[in-house]
């Protein structure tokens, strides 16, 4: 008894699985941008609400993260130093040099507006690229 085995496309298959990494890079680049513009848009309408000098919101930017060949990654970045106090809020103000001449202003309650924002801008993205991934033919279990 004899058998034989025949690969017909082998040299095809080979060439599809080298370019899997890239064809999946580009899409997740696009998905993970998207999200990332989405986000910063959310977030620059929230400081813009309370816009007296527009630091906030022109110090609010998205900038490509290189995570190596087969990576892809966007960071959402407020550069302004105030952003911090905005998100968590800070204590009643007083007069400094000894004196306890009352409050300036109130205490400001947090907004936690980026945390939040990027929360919300993170599971829809987790979803279409599990899809992606799908897509391709991979198996993907849990959700994010």
């Amino acid at each position: 008894m004899s058998a034989a085995l025949t690969w017909s496309g082998l040299d095809e298959l080979r060439a599809e699985l080298r370019r899997l990494p890239e064809d999946l890079r580009g899409e997740a680049g696009h998905v993970a941008e998207a999200a990332a513009n989405a986000a910063t848009t959310t977030i620059k309408g929230v400081y813009g609400q309370h816009r007296v000098t527009g630091h906030l919101q022109n110090a609010t930017s998205v900038e490509e993260i290189h995570t190596g060949p087969f990576g892809v990654g966007y960071r959402v970045r407020v550069s302004d130093p105030i952003a911090w106090l905005f998100d968590n809020g800070s204590q009643a103000r007083h007069w400094a040099g000894g004196k306890s001449t009352g409050t300036m202003w109130g205490k400001t309650p947090p907004t936690h507006a980026f945390v939040r924002t990027m929360i919300r801008a993170r599971r829809p993205m987790y979803a279409q690229l599990k899809d992606l991934l799908v897509r391709h033919g991979l198996s993907v279990s849990g959700d994010a």
